[in-house]
């Protein structure tokens, strides 16, 4: 009995948390040994339920050294269902001019890029694919990759 009377709070609290209009917030890890350009993360979006515009936002997750004041990433929005695809390029600053980070965190940063525009279709599905567009062929401090979508 007192635990269910502990957990009614908890779901309330877990509910109440959860940011509202957002449609999908997942992350993927990048290997250990640094980001290649080679490596494309992929998120696959579920079939729509009813036509959605909203907006996409990628995160990033880093080491708190990862040596590059900024970062070029390509966005593509793709599905076999959607009319026409989208790439966005995002060149997204990490650190000021000391090389200092532009978020908090002691031994990690997380970043969230600008908004870009997302459209789907009601019974649409879409993948969203991340890869990053540096000289250097490998990045590393890079520890995760993520998007969040939320609806408008």
């Amino acid at each position: 009995m007192m635990h269910r009377a502990l957990l009614l709070p908890i779901i309330t609290l877990t509910l109440a948390a959860c940011t509202e209009g957002t449609l999908l917030h997942c992350y993927k890890p990048l290997p250990a040994d640094g980001w290649d350009r080679r490596d494309t993360i992929c998120f696959d979006v579920p079939e729509a339920e009813t036509d959605i515009s909203g907006t996409l936002f990628v995160g990033l997750r880093t080491t708190a050294n990862i040596g590059i004041r900024d970062i070029v990433i390509a966005v593509e929005q793709t599905g076999e269902t959607l009319s026409r695809s989208r790439v966005d390029t995002i060149r997204y600053a990490l650190t000021d001019a000391e090389g200092k980070a532009l978020t908090g965190g002691v031994n990690t940063h997380q970043y969230e890029t600008q908004h870009i525009p997302f459209h789907i279709q009601k019974g649409q599905s879409c993948t969203v694919r991340i890869h990053h567009l540096m000289t250097r062929e490998v990045i590393p401090g890079f520890t995760e990759v993520g998007i969040r979508i939320s609806q408008d």
